[in-house]
């Protein structure tokens, strides 16, 4: 049966989002600092690429079992309405780049150039290091893992509560989420002025997912945001 927009509504069932509440906290907090820590602790060490490898693939495991039938679901109502779910990626990748022009001029006149984003400096070191897998992880699977949790599970969560919270909660997690470990490994609370540069992808990504209901628009955008930035980066 063809799925026609007509508002938001959450596809998510209950112990999905349960399950996905739960998950959360785990991925956002807890396995980066286990990860850290393993690091230290292994006789070899742990190396970038082998702990954003471990990471991810976690998180896409998470998604593929405990989230299949939403995404699924998201699938369909994507293939349905193809007009309005290709017109969304469109206006959100235009919302996104105004909105990341005002970030960064907002970030220039605060700190100017005397600190540079730790998040893009990682990828940066290791799609040096590591092209092919640095584009596997960057562009295909953290943007299904990071939408799944913030937009789907977070923002799909409060959206019929209360829109505004909705996007103020899913956008603040999803910013800090990029900066926090760097602000807590170089103990300078400057580094957590990052998350401004991740306000404009955070809006960007909640409104289409608010315009579409499905979970795989936001996943396509996150994906051309990435890799173009990924060019960018060099």
């Amino acid at each position: 049966m063809k799925v026609v927009i007509t508002g938001f509504f959450n596809t998510m069932s209950k112990p999905q989002k349960i399950a996905g509440l739960v998950y959360l906290p785990f991925h956002v907090f807890i396995l980066p600092l286990f990860l850290g820590m393993a690091a230290t602790w292994l006789p070899g060490g742990l190396n970038e690429l082998t702990a954003n490898i471990i990471y991810y693939a976690l998180g896409f495991v998470f998604c593929m079992i405990v989230m299949w039938k939403h995404l699924r679901g998201a699938f369909d109502i994507m293939l349905d309405n193809p007009v309005a779910s290709i017109a969304a990626i469109v206006f959100g990748y235009f919302i996104y780049l105004l909105l990341s022009y005002l970030a960064v001029g907002v970030l220039m006149i605060i700190i100017g150039d005397r600190l540079s984003n730790p998040n893009n400096d990682a990828i940066q070191a290791l799609a040096e290091g590591s092209p092919r897998a640095a584009l596997g992880l960057a562009v295909f699977i953290a943007p299904i893992v990071e939408e799944v949790l913030f937009r789907g599970v977070v923002f799909g969560s409060l959206r019929p509560k209360h829109r505004a919270w909705a996007f103020v909660i899913s956008i603040g997690l999803f910013a800090l989420y990029h900066v926090w470990q760097f602000a807590l490994v170089s103990m300078n609370a400057m580094t957590l002025l990052y998350v401004i540069e991740y306000i404009p992808a955070g809006y960007a990504l909640a409104w289409t997912y608010e315009k579409t209901n499905s979970i795989w628009i936001p996943i396509f955008l996150h994906m051309l945001i990435n890799i173009l930035s990924m060019l960018v980066l060099g």
